[in-house]
């Protein structure tokens, strides 16, 4: 019994960590379609004081419904896996990629604002493949090795292609994920030890 309700409640608490931040993005959405508000003026600005709150802001707004759209499935199964580790390392591995990631591109990126969860879904992307080959884990690598297989077309967004996608909100949420993961599964490592 002690079982069943102790998994009842991990299920609940994966479901409320993933689902409450892409309520957030859609209810956020859904005020920037409003007729004469832009809430993307909020973004990461480089290098300019009022740019930092995009730090903050700028995973939970999207440029379009498309934009949107497009974030979510990847976000879900992505935070879905490193949920099978925990929630707290979900919430571990999203806020930091979300503030590392945002402060790189706030201090390197091109003079735009930069909006999207693409960054934080790069950093959980990264976070998961460098995790499972440092940690070599049966579970670290079998999660890993369906993240390469599904998600093996995320290297080439981390180049610039298209100047209107913010190819360094995904290199560096990528290369945060990557940091994470490494500095995480030296620890978990020495603690299984």
């Amino acid at each position: 019994m002690p079982t069943n309700s102790s998994s009842s409640s991990v299920i609940t608490s994966t479901r409320f960590a993933i689902f409450s931040v892409v309520f957030l993005c859609l209810v956020l959405q859904i005020i920037n379609s409003l007729p004469g508000i832009t809430l993307n003026g909020l973004g990461i600005y480089p290098r300019s004081v009022h740019g930092l709150i995009g730090i903050l802001c700028a995973p939970f707004l999207h440029g379009s419904w498309w934009h949107f759209a497009s974030n979510m499935l990847p976000f879900t199964v992505l935070s879905w896996l490193i949920c099978q580790y925990s929630v707290k390392r979900f919430y571990t591995v999203f806020i930091f990629t979300a503030l590392m990631g945002g402060l790189l591109v706030w201090a390197f990126g091109r003079s735009s604002f930069h909006v999207g969860l693409s960054g934080v879904i790069y950093g959980l992307w990264g976070f998961i493949l460098c995790y499972g080959v440092v940690r070599r884990s049966l579970k670290s690598i079998v999660i890993a090795v369906v993240v390469a297989v599904l998600y093996s077309g995320f290297i080439w967004g981390v180049l610039p292609q298209r100047f209107h996608v913010s190819f360094e909100s995904h290199l560096f949420g990528a290369l945060s994920g990557f940091f994470l993961g490494y500095k995480l599964a030296k620890s978990d490592k020495l603690k299984a030890r």
